[in-house]
């Protein structure tokens, strides 16, 4: 499903973007803050649903909307505005939904499982791992649940590197900054991040050795290597956030910002 969303307040864009790129992960979102060159290429290549502001200089939501329509009448049509006086134009274009800002999760997700016209949402089969904004391991749709907490951060590492090898003075050295021996904890996060993986059904994507280990990253379907390959998922997936809750990933976001600017 493609998703786009047309505001031209910069902060409101990303905030909506973000929320959706988060509750969905595996479909396709675009933002544009011009509504001028959203016409141009919604109307070349429709999506599925379009979030819409209706105050924006240079063309007003309303008459974006009807374009949008008679390019693609199947489009649904959100619009979130700061006004409630244009509900009634929105019914006449057989909106989707008529939201007042600031709009919040609970009300996207609401209106995005209740679409005038219904789409299907990309399907999340396997294991998927999202690396943009908060590091997440979902199998089948659902969080992979560890058994320590540890554990997802050392996956998250691993998928940092990048298939490359980590040996286990390296893992600790960047996990544990107290400089003690972690080596038997260590050994227990090993074990618990190849069982969950092998109930995936996806033991063969990780690849240990005596003191290393690593992931084969042409098995893992990730946000970030989607980027690596400029994929136009990959790429509109990134929000200038990437494994949040990891000070040591710093270093690639910022790789990723120099090579994204």
């Amino acid at each position: 499903m493609r998703i786009a969303v047309v505001d031209d307040e910069e902060i409101i864009l990303e905030g909506t973007m973000r929320t959706l790129r988060r509750c969905w992960p595996k479909d396709e979102v675009i933002g544009f803050q011009d509504p001028v060159e959203a016409l141009v290429a919604l109307t070349k290549s429709p999506c599925d649903v379009v979030f819409l502001d209706i105050d924006m200089p240079g063309l007003d939501g309303m008459y974006l909307a009807r374009q949008l329509k008679m390019a693609s009448p199947q489009t649904n049509l959100i619009f979130a505005t700061a006004y409630p006086q244009f509900a009634n134009e929105a019914l006449d274009l057989h909106a989707s939904g008529y939201l007042l800002k600031p709009l919040t999760e609970e009300v996207i997700r609401r209106e995005m499982t209740d679409l005038r016209y219904p789409v299907e949402f990309s399907k999340d089969k396997g294991l998927y791992v999202k690396a943009f904004g908060n590091f997440d391991v979902f199998f089948n749709g659902n969080p992979v649940r560890f058994r320590y907490t540890k554990t997802k951060e050392l996956f998250a590492y691993l998928i940092d590197r990048r298939g490359n090898s980590a040996t286990n003075q390296e893992i600790q050295s960047v996990m544990w900054e107290d400089g003690t021996d972690k080596t038997s904890y260590l050994k227990q996060l090993r074990k618990d991040l190849a069982d969950r993986l092998d109930e995936c059904r996806c033991g063969s994507i990780l690849i240990k050795r005596r003191g290393c280990m690593s992931v084969a990253p042409d098995k893992i379907d990730c946000d970030y290597y989607e980027w690596i390959r400029g994929t136009a998922r990959g790429i509109n997936a990134y929000n200038g956030e990437y494994m949040s809750q990891y000070r040591w990933a710093e270093t690639t976001r910022t790789s990723l910002d120099k090579t994204d600017g």
